[in-house]
């Protein structure tokens, strides 16, 4: 697929695949949304930003504690490639990366087609 088709099909450019480190997310604003964008093992998942539970930022995941010398978990959250799933930084609920649902809850926040072309990353708003 060509950069001219996605920018056609209401693909919006959000940032250079070199931006996403793999395993991580960044946050990005689409058309006034606000996004988290992973990558998980070259692919990229897009999905709303903000956890179904209490709204954490689900683009900070698998960042380094600043306390984490007086907590169980070094880290907040993250993204399991394996399971396809990125986990909550604040509470560790783990939601599908591609469907964006909390099987526990049964809660579902929104998830967007992402290509990545050229070394661009694109999203469908």
């Amino acid at each position: 697929m060509s950069a001219d088709s996605q920018i056609k099909d209401d693909y919006t450019k959000v940032a250079s695949v070199e931006d996403i480190p793999r395993g991580r997310g960044i946050a990005v604003n689409a058309n006034g949304i606000e996004i988290a964008i992973f990558n998980v093992k070259g692919e990229f998942y897009a999905l709303s930003n903000r956890c179904p539970h209490q709204n954490a930022p689900l683009y900070k995941a698998g960042e380094e504690k600043i306390n984490a010398e007086h907590t169980w978990t070094k880290s907040r959250g993250g993204v399991n490639e394996e399971e396809l799933s990125v986990s909550c930084p604040w509470h560790l609920w783990e939601l599908d990366i591609e469907s964006g649902e909390h099987e526990v809850s049964g809660k579902c926040i929104g998830t967007f087609d992402a290509e990545a072309v050229d070394g661009d990353v694109y999203v469908r708003i």
